[in-house]
């Protein structure tokens, strides 16, 4: 019978409510007994667990970044052999990334408006990880251009990071508004893949 890792499921309910409180409230007007009240603990519950507010933030960014990990490594980045391969994976890589933003709307508000401003150590951690991205990114272009897709002369990092900062942007505009549907995913995605394979075709 496997063991049940009691640590883990709890670090995860409190990860959980942490979230949906820092959606709620914010990260600076949110407080340790804040999460506690959510999970119906008392606070020794919470720093059996985890250190602190900051703590429980960092692993709660650390999340995130792992699961966009897993949706920029969806795709082999030398996979494409067609322009119309290439254009297929751009669209299913867009679509995973809103999919997943869509599957946990508590992540915007931390994701887009708190991160940034909680602390610099945190700060740190998500430019690694926007660096991380672009440099898969990079792999995308880089394969375009062998392939013939694109310009040989293109600067594949500064247009990686260019890339993936309208794909944040596109998703941070889609939370802003409250009409959004299909519709509207479509529109960014065929507006980013556009600007990129006709910005940068050859």
């Amino acid at each position: 019978m496997a063991r049940v890792d009691i640590t883990e499921i709890r670090r995860r309910q409190i990860i959980d409510a942490a979230l949906k409180v820092v959606a709620e409230k914010g990260y600076h007007n949110s407080t340790i007994a804040d999460f506690a009240g959510e999970l119906q603990v008392g606070h020794g519950t919470i720093y059996r667990y985890f250190k602190n507010k900051l703590d429980i933030a960092s692993s709660v960014i650390q999340e995130i970044i792992e699961n966009i990990a897993e949706v920029v490594t969806a795709e082999p980045p030398d996979g494409a052999k067609t322009l119309e391969e290439y254009r297929s994976q751009l669209y299913h890589i867009g679509e995973l990334f809103y999919d997943l933003l869509d599957s946990r709307p508590d992540y915007h508000r931390l994701l887009f408006f708190e991160a940034l401003s909680i602390d610099e150590a945190v700060t740190a951690k998500i430019d690694t990880a926007y660096i991380l991205f672009a440099g898969y990114t990079e792999l995308y272009l880089k394969n375009g251009i062998k392939e013939g897709f694109l310009k040989p002369d293109i600067h594949t990092r500064e247009a990686s990071l260019a890339i993936n900062s309208m794909l944040f942007e596109a998703a941070r505009r889609l939370y802003l508004d409250s009409s959004v549907d299909a519709e509207s995913k479509k529109a960014w995605t065929e507006t980013i893949v556009g600007i990129m394979l006709d910005g940068l075709a050859l």
